[in-house]
């Protein structure tokens, strides 16, 4: 009788720990991510080629995210980033394709979002992608997204528009004869904040902090 009590004493603690650990947790994570950087290629020996963007201090940033929430926190993480480089945000809420070669363009469009709230934790996250181009291609992003035709975005799906961005950028750029083809895409699937109960922290806050960390590793190249 008395071993039987001790084992089950042990089990109740060993529950006990982890349930605390669980509740205790906080960090972002994510099922699949990665990049895709386009290299600039060295300056051409030929007349007939431009320099973009027509500002470089200038950031033309839009952002498509699930609520304004999320919106707001990723807003406030971009200005951040983008002003501790001397840089001007200039966020975008009409079509973006009108910046065009104006400025640099970042875009975070992130289509879809899921929310757990559990006994133990919380837990928000969403998925896809950041786009960065220094010279400012808009219109390669413009008519990638109206030529596709996805009914819903998989991981497949995400990691695919991903890479035909970077490329797609890259060549449109050397196309036009644009001096700077460089063209950076981070993309995401079920990029998630938890936060254990006993912890403190705002999901939208967390993934706005990890967007903008990519971001400000972009900014560090040309």
């Amino acid at each position: 009788m008395g071993r039987v009590l001790w084992l089950g004493l042990s089990a109740v603690i060993v529950l006990s720990l982890a349930a605390v650990a669980l509740a205790s947790e906080s960090g972002v994570f994510s099922d699949l991510s990665g990049k895709y950087q386009g290299s600039p290629s060295a300056a051409p020996n030929v007349s007939g080629w431009r320099s973009a963007p027509e500002d470089p201090q200038t950031v033309y940033i839009s952002i498509t995210a699930p609520n304004a929430r999320l919106k707001e926190a990723i807003e406030s993480a971009l200005d951040n980033v983008t002003r501790s480089r001397g840089l001007k945000p200039v966020y975008v809420n009409g079509p973006i394709a009108d910046c065009d070669l104006k400025g640099r363009i970042v875009i975070v469009y992130l289509p879809m979002d899921f929310w757990s709230d559990g006994l133990l934790r919380r837990e928000y996250g969403v998925s896809g992608v950041l786009y960065y181009s220094y010279p400012g291609d808009a219109k390669t992003f413009v008519e990638l997204m109206l030529s596709r035709n996805v009914s819903e975005e998989t991981s497949e799906t995400i990691k695919k528009l991903a890479l035909e961005l970077s490329s797609s950028s890259v060549r449109r750029l050397k196309e036009e004869r644009i001096l700077s083809q460089s063209a950076s895409v981070a993309y995401w699937w079920k990029l998630r904040a938890v936060v254990g109960k006993l912890r403190r922290g705002d999901p939208y806050k967390m993934i706005a902090q990890e967007i903008g960390a990519q971001l400000s590793e972009f900014l560090e190249g040309p």
